[in-house]
Order: C-alpha cells, then structure tokens, then sequence
C-alpha cells in the first residue's frame, strides 16, 4: 500500500462540511488523489434533492453564541471566528455571485444567559475582527426583550454556494462517487489506495449521541435589509435571514426525533405572523405589502449531543478516518474552522 503521504483520500458526506473541507485538503494536498463520496451532491435545483441532504435547507447565516467557560463552546466560537475571517477573504474576492452577502446582524433575547449579560459593548470581538459589536440600550429593546445587540454578519444562499465549491473541487482534478453507504469501512473499498477517510457525514454512521431535529422555513420574496433573530419568551425562535438573490428565510421550527418530511401548513402561518410582529415595517419592501411565499422547506437536522466530533480513529496499522462531524445548525457557521482542524488531523502522523 502506497505511505499516508502520498495515497487517496476519501471525504464521506457532500454537505457543507465535506465540501469545505475536500476544497481545504486539495490546496493542501495538491498532488493527492481526493475523491468525494455521498448520496446525492448539491445542486441549483433543490427540488432533486432530499429532505436529508441537510445544506441544501439551512438559512443560513452566522449567529455567534457567547461561550463563557463552556469548552465546547469555546471551541465552537474560535472556529465561527475562523470562519467569518475566511468568508470575508471569499466575499472580497468574488462578491455575491458566490452566495455570500455581509449586512447588519441584529439579536433580541427574551430570556439570555449569563455568558450574554456579561457581555458589554468595545468588549472585543463578537462575530470575529471590526464586527463592530453593540449592546442596544434598554429603550432600544422591544418589549419582552431582555438583551439585544448588533454586529456585522454575513449569510449564505446553500443554492449558489455549495454547487460553486462542488464544481471547484470537480475543476481540481477531485472525483466523485454517488453510492449511500451502510459504513465507513465501505469508504475504503470505494476508492482505490485509499489510507484515509474523512467522515463528514451528517449521522455518523451509528453514533448514538446524533439524533434529528426537523426544521421548517419559509422562503419569501419580500426583502429584509438585515438578519434579525429574537428568542421568544416561550422558547420559540424567529428568524429572518436575508437570502442573496433570492428573498428571505423566515424561521425556524425546531422539532426533535420529527421525521415528517412534508412541509405543515399551519407552522408555515405560524412562522409568518411572528415574523410580521417582530418589526413591523423594517420586514417588509414596503409597509403593508403582505409575504410573497416561494416554498416552503423542510430539512432533517443531525445534531450531536455534546457538539462537534473531531478526532482520528485508527483502524490497525495502515488505515485511519478522520472525525469531522456533528456541527448540527451551525456547519456554514463553522465550515472554514472545521477545515482546518480536519487538515491538522490529516497531517498528524
């Protein structure tokens, strides 16, 4: 068998992370064999997709969440910094016909932590570098609203950004295979020469700490000028994210071990009106105007207990896969980050 430093690498999964992190190991490992395995690949067409093909239905955008002492958290914050660095180098250089705008990011919560309370305006970074973070006032919050903030985010159109990395691994020289896998030992039969796997999978092939929590949105013409996300005082999200080019997401349901796959008429009207309350007039292109729905979308959310998975597992003396899984909502938010991580791994022996 060919030395780890020169064999095929096979990256398990098509989502955000897979794709990210194949684009990062073909700058990384030029004159490496890549090849990317999943079910389905991304496309500009959603409607060939699957409810499991989790990327395609994400908002998305980058909503920081204050860390405090939580490792987990901590972890997670350094790689959403990362992340929002590099996805300012992609934005600078290709603007929005990539799927990527910068705007305002505004957060109103009816019940924060106290990681959030301790937080104060000049404190440092939020979102990452010159985010230009704010702590509103208390006049400046709406009522029930306990802490709100501003900062400088971006979002992502899953539609127009996954396709684009596809075709530029594609581009590269990387391979594909289309085949659902029952395990990642399958991975290595797949593609020839193979030492290393890289498992960005969404459900990590029988972990028992990944469970599916069901989302429903809503895609509508109507433009909003910035990302708006309030926590509602009965634990509810609303959410309105700016989609570049293609209207707004309004959201988000949350529904654990919820396997329906069809979209429900009454959480779309429910989405709907509180979006409509949350800023009357800011929402709209114009007061009064009423939502121009598009579709509604439906997506099976993996999301692991405890958080990210990254680590090596060796599988005797000449194979290993490389753990790159777990980010639940926040695999946009993250992507870049994980990379990187997945690249140390990689190299470590």
């Amino acid at each position: 068998m060919s030395s780890k430093t020169d064999s095929s690498i096979a990256i398990v999964g098509s989502g955000i992370l897979g794709l990210t992190a194949a684009r990062l190991l073909q700058r990384t490992f030029p004159n490496r064999s890549l090849t990317l395995i999943a079910a389905e690949f991304p496309s500009q067409d959603p409607s060939t997709l699957s409810v499991d093909y989790t990327s395609a239905w994400a908002g998305a955008h980058y909503r920081p969440i204050p860390a405090g002492d939580n490792p987990q958290l901590l972890l997670e914050a350094e790689l959403g910094k990362k992340t929002y660095e590099i996805r300012k180098k992609e934005f600078a250089e290709h603007g929005e016909k990539i799927g990527i705008r910068f705007m305002e990011g505004v957060e109103y919560l009816a019940k924060p932590s106290q990681a959030v309370l301790a937080l104060q305006s000049g404190d440092g970074s939020y979102a990452g570098e010159g985010d230009g973070f704010r702590v509103f006032e208390n006049q400046e919050l709406p009522e029930g609203v306990m802490w709100g903030c501003r900062y400088w985010t971006y979002d992502v159109n899953p539609d127009i950004y996954c396709p684009r990395l596809l075709k530029d691994f594609v581009d590269a020289g990387g391979k594909l295979v289309t085949t659902k896998l029952d395990n990642l030992e399958e991975a290595f039969k797949a593609v020839e020469g193979a030492a290393t796997v890289v498992n960005c999978s969404g459900k990590g092939f029988g972990d028992d700490k990944v469970l599916v929590t069901r989302g429903q949105t809503v895609l509508v013409r109507n433009e909003c000028k910035r990302t708006i996300t309030r926590q509602n005082g009965d634990g509810t999200w609303t959410a309105l994210i700016p989609r570049p080019g293609a209207g707004t997401i309004i959201g988000v349901s949350k529904e654990v071990g919820d396997m329906e796959a069809g979209a429900r008429i009454e959480t779309r009207l429910a989405l709907l009106e509180k979006a409509k309350r949350l800023l009357p007039g800011q929402v709209l292109k114009n007061e009064g105007d009423e939502w121009d729905v598009i579709r509604d979308i439906v997506g099976r959310r993996p999301t692991r207990e405890g958080g990210l998975r990254l680590e090596v597992e060796k599988l005797g003396q000449e194979k290993r896969i490389v753990h790159a899984y777990g980010a639940g909502g926040r695999g946009y938010e993250l992507s870049w980050g994980i990379a990187e991580e997945v690249i140390r791994m990689v190299k470590s022996e």
